[in-house]
């Protein structure tokens, strides 16, 4: 497999994760909240948002398959999401899965960089086979 291969490959899964959570956000915020170890009873408002943040963070992912800023921005939200959320670790009571989320997300723009990573060395490799 192609290294561009797997980083589109890699990207849209990061992106399919987003558009599906972003989706239990926006439909079923009360639910997603719930499974996700934060009892809620409260308005919806808020953790529906934050569905419509996700759905568009998705669309930018998608972006990324095809041009490679979007692939950056991808690797910096993550890595701003692992910083908030180990945050929200440290200073929240409540702590449902915010540490397991900020493996998750760790692990996704790891796995990015590596995937960009390989793909400009594969870059460099043709470019020093043609000169």
């Amino acid at each position: 497999m192609r290294a561009k291969t797997f980083r589109r490959i890699v990207v849209a899964l990061v992106a399919l994760h987003s558009f599906a959570l972003g989706t239990a956000m926006l439909f079923w915020p009360t639910w997603t909240l719930r499974t996700f170890g934060w009892p809620y009873d409260g308005p919806t408002f808020f953790p529906s948002q934050s569905g419509v943040l996700l759905l568009l963070l998705g669309i930018s992912y998608v972006g990324g398959i095809y041009h490679l800023p979007f692939v950056f921005f991808l690797v910096v939200s993550k890595a701003c999401a692992v910083a908030f959320l180990v945050t929200q670790y440290l200073v929240n009571e409540e702590q449902g899965l915010i540490l397991e989320s900020a493996a998750g997300d760790a692990i996704m723009g790891i796995a990015v960089t590596v995937a960009l990573v390989m793909e400009y060395r594969a870059r460099r490799r043709v470019t020093a086979q043609e000169s």
